[in-house]
């Protein structure tokens, strides 16, 4: 039963009726996460696998992400079936991983998925494969590599007349434009993803392209325009019960207070953001706005916001992330208040320290900054 109805889930949560079938889900995911356990216990490899197809769009809303993970990773290891059904799952692995900022999982996963389909002459799963080598390689800073997966996924989804894979390719080349500074470029690919996604009333991939439009809207210093398509972004992800997607809301609410001159709702934005980016594993994403929350409190508080800027950095450090490029010059004009406000022994030692810090006291310190954390983002 539990794999007929996660069959039925695969192209759910793919349409038009994404809502209702995540909470369906959510209301039969004790049975199903029960169902995965006793398929794998009993042999029934193929449907714990079908389960795993199933579940794996709700997986990565980011409430139950970790797990996921960690119910393919199992089924990955054990006996498998086919190469096509493998290479299902590979990429579902991959993309999971790409979700949650472990890009070396991502690409372990997306390159045996792309031996898998080059080996078959799976066109449209070589493209998917590609895509997600090209979120690796994009996060990695390695541009070049990325446009190249990016523009092969568009040319073949284009080919074969696939507008979800088409809108896909797009969006990913809208933020690639972004990192690099080309707005003009991104809000191009980013108004066809849209148009697309739309059509098919595909609202996750609708929420994805809402946050690339929010973030051109701010680099293009339109703040009314902005604000409106975070009200929808963040109405949407509640809809869905997407927690990456209203931590992107959140945040860009935040960065909209801050350049409307308003820093105590700017802050309780910014808290609210992290508080949820670091419930589900999102590292790049906590890594800015811990800056961005360092920039809204230098004035007042410069050694709490020299932490705040130093966990960032030891948070890309780590985890192997690229820094993004600083456009606006915030990030330096943050470190040159706070080195100028405490002088540069104070300064080296609440460096020092917020390197150190755990960064689950990291976040509980800056949600102590953020005042009003618990009404912000109401829409």
């Amino acid at each position: 039963y539990f794999a007929r109805f996660t069959d039925d889930a695969v192209e759910g949560m793919a349409g038009p009726d994404q809502t209702v079938w995540s909470d369906t889900i959510t209301r039969e995911y004790a049975n199903l996460r029960t169902a995965i356990g006793w398929s794998l216990e009993s042999g029934a490899v193929d449907a714990a696998e079908r389960i795993c197809l199933g579940l794996w769009r709700y997986w990565r809303h980011g409430t139950q992400l970790s797990e996921g993970r960690r119910w393919l990773d199992r089924v990955l290891t054990g006996p498998g079936g086919a190469d096509e059904r493998r290479a299902e799952l590979l990429y579902t692995a991959a993309a999971l991983a790409a979700t949650q900022d472990d890009d070396a999982a991502a690409t372990r996963y997306g390159e045996e998925c792309l031996q898998l389909t080059e080996a078959t002459v799976d066109r449209q799963g070589t493209a998917q494969a590609r895509n997600i080598l090209g979120v690796a390689a994009m996060r990695a800073g390695r541009f070049d590599e990325a446009t190249e997966h990016f523009s092969y996924g568009l040319q073949v989804w284009r080919e074969l007349d696939q507008p979800h894979g088409t809108a896909i390719a797009l969006g990913n080349l809208a933020k690639l434009c972004l990192r690099q500074g080309q707005t003009d470029d991104a809000a191009n690919h980013i108004h066809h993803c849209l148009e697309l996604e739309r059509a098919a009333g595909n609202s996750s991939g609708v929420l994805l392209g809402l946050e690339c439009l929010g973030e051109i809207l701010l680099a293009q210093d339109d703040l009314a325009a902005a604000a409106r398509v975070a009200d929808e972004t963040l109405t949407l992800s509640r809809d869905l019960g997407d927690v990456f997607g209203e931590a992107a809301a959140l945040h860009q609410q935040g960065l909209i207070a801050r350049s409307a001159g308003d820093p105590d709702t700017a802050r309780a934005l910014f808290g609210a953001a992290l508080l949820r980016r670091h419930q589900v594993g999102d590292r790049e994403d906590l890594a800015v706005s811990f800056e961005c929350l360092a920039d809204v409190v230098v004035a007042s508080r410069p050694e709490p916001a020299v932490r705040l800027l130093a966990a960032a950095d030891h948070l890309r450090q780590t985890q192997q992330l690229a820094t993004p490029p600083d456009t606006d010059g915030r990030r330096q004009a943050t470190l040159d208040a706070a080195r100028t406000a405490l002088g540069r022994p104070a300064f080296a030692a609440a460096w020092r320290t917020g390197r150190r810090i755990p960064l689950d006291t990291m976040v509980a310190d800056a949600v102590a900054m953020s005042p009003g954390i618990g009404a912000a983002g109401t829409g």
